[in-house]
């Protein structure tokens, strides 16, 4: 990976996503949000996000709500309650970060 996620989101905002008030979780926190990174990162397979100001907003909202589901889903499987697959937002807020063309290095290839 090659930014830690604690360059795009601090730990205090990733927490009041959460409505966490203590630290005593920061670090399950932080390796739930390095997951979400690594994933969206696979997802969006754009070389061109390398930087920290190459991240937009969307790209840092989708890691929240990432960071949110598997901080509030610590298991693998839900007994008790009918599952159902939600909208995800998550989709949606990556899209534009997506490298949609067949370049795998903007730079190698000569892109602007």
């Amino acid at each position: 990976m090659s930014i830690p996620v604690t360059e795009l989101l601090t730990i205090a905002l990733m927490r009041k996503h959460l409505r966490v008030d203590h630290e005593d979780d920061d670090d399950l926190i932080e390796l739930y949000a390095e997951s979400a990174l690594a994933w969206a990162l696979w997802y969006c397979d754009n070389p061109a996000l390398k930087l920290v100001t190459d991240f937009p907003a969307s790209f840092k909202a989708a890691l929240l709500l990432l960071l949110a589901h598997s901080y509030a889903n610590r298991e693998a499987v839900v007994i008790g309650t009918p599952a159902a697959k939600l909208p995800q937002a998550v989709d949606s807020l990556l899209w534009a970060s997506r490298n949609l063309s067949d370049v795998v290095d903007p730079v190698a290839e000569g892109a602007p």
